[in-house]
């Protein structure tokens, strides 16, 4: 009986005796096997959501330079480079909301935790947690409500001429995905066996 990729092949019997032989795991079954569905499709998440706040930065950053350098160098000016400029630094802003609960380096008020037990800091927590869902929520909705007034309104945005909608859509997106990752973080603190400060919890894996 023969196993490929990790697991054993076992060739060839003597008596009682059994030979077997481990072949290494590839690179993709290594990073992608033992993990459960969720923490794949975190994964797929975190990368894509960290390269589409990389693309976007470099873009400001080129368009930014490319207008000083039009409007010192040869008395030129792009109209609508500061307001893409503008437009995407609020797409990195919501996007990037969602790396920082990710990372656990949002600004956080920990000081009463460091008095309770820590079950009753675990429970503080994660309380916090659920009202954060609840504004994100919030939040999120607010935000899809603005996409669908300014589609049904028809409104363009002054120098790109574009609808306004692009700009608001990041706004639902942006608290889809920090909920996704507040969720995360809350079903690791409810496993984890010590309670960690709500600023230093991360789902990055601890070295």
């Amino acid at each position: 009986m023969i196993r490929q990729a990790g697991k054993s092949v076992e060739a060839g019997r003597e008596g009682s005796r059994t030979a077997s032989f481990d072949f290494p795991a590839g690179p993709v079954e290594k990073e992608w096997g033992s993990m459960p569905a969720v923490e794949k499709g975190l994964r797929v998440l975190k990368r894509a959501e960290e390269g589409f706040i990389g693309i976007l930065i470099i873009a400001a950053t080129i368009i930014l330079f490319a207008n000083v350098v039009l409007r010192y160098g040869f008395s030129a000016n792009v109209s609508w480079a500061n307001e893409l400029v503008r437009y995407l630094m609020i797409w990195i802003a919501f996007l990037g909301m969602g790396v920082c609960y990710r990372k656990g380096i949002h600004v956080g008020i920990d000081v009463l935790l460091d008095y309770v037990p820590k079950k009753a800091a675990k429970a503080i927590q994660l309380f916090v947690n659920v009202l954060s869902i609840l504004f994100l929520a919030f939040l999120g909705w607010y935000g899809a409500q603005m996409v669908q007034f300014s589609m049904d309104s028809n409104q363009i945005t002054p120098s790109l001429q574009i609808g306004i909608y692009w700009v608001y859509l990041v706004i639902p997106i942006g608290c889809l995905i920090s909920i996704i990752h507040i969720i995360g973080l809350s079903i690791r603190m409810w496993k984890q066996d010590e309670t960690q400060e709500m600023n230093h919890m991360s789902e990055e894996p601890q070295n």
